[in-house]
């Protein structure tokens, strides 16, 4: 009887320490800015709807999120066909159609003060090639069951694999790409 008693005890326990996993759905909308010899340029492209988990802990705060953010390169839109096509070609689209940002992230490491994230750490997968990129967050908003907030972080062509060729001896494109992206999460 004393062990069953023990047994039950343990279990409860236990249970009262439980994480628990919520699923979000995500939306982000991307712009990109880069420069070039000659003038500064950008686009824009949305990822395609995700999935966004947030395991709590027993007192309800945020232990780990982690989420797969998958866009179209083929997608990405400069607003410009010739730049699009180059653009495209340098990406090299059809070998590497996808580019992934994988977030697997302990909320701590997100919100240096206990509460409002700050850093976002993702590796970034552009051409087959993962990297570390360390997103920075702002406006962050949560209502109910919806938080907005914005990321930014750069991107190095160089570093990422993409290659692309000077223009008429001179006109370069510049090697730090800015991205920015405007994200939704709303609680399933």
């Amino acid at each position: 009887m004393m062990k069953l008693s023990l047994l039950v005890l343990l279990g409860l326990a236990c249970s009262a320490f439980a994480e628990t996993t919520q699923g979000w759905s995500g939306e982000a909308d991307i712009t990109f800015d880069g420069t070039s010899t000659l003038h500064a340029w950008g686009g824009k492209v949305s990822a395609k709807p995700y999935a966004t988990e947030v395991t709590l802990d027993d007192a309800g705060k945020p232990v780990r999120i982690k989420a797969d953010v998958t866009v179209e390169a083929v997608k990405m839109d400069t607003d410009e066909a010739k730049r699009d096509e180059n653009m495209r070609k340098a990406m090299k689209v059809t070998d590497y159609p996808l580019i992934r940002a994988s977030i697997d992230a302990a909320a701590d490491k997100i919100a240096a003060d206990g509460k409002t994230p700050a850093k976002l750490p993702m590796t970034l997968t552009l051409l087959g090639k993962p990297q570390q990129v360390l997103a920075n967050i702002t406006n962050w908003k949560l209502t109910g069951g919806k938080a907005t907030f914005d990321l930014d972080f750069p991107v190095s062509m160089k570093a990422s694999g993409i290659s692309v060729p000077t223009v008429l001896l001179f006109i370069k494109v510049g090697d730090s790409i800015k991205v920015h992206a405007s994200v939704t999460l709303t609680q399933n």
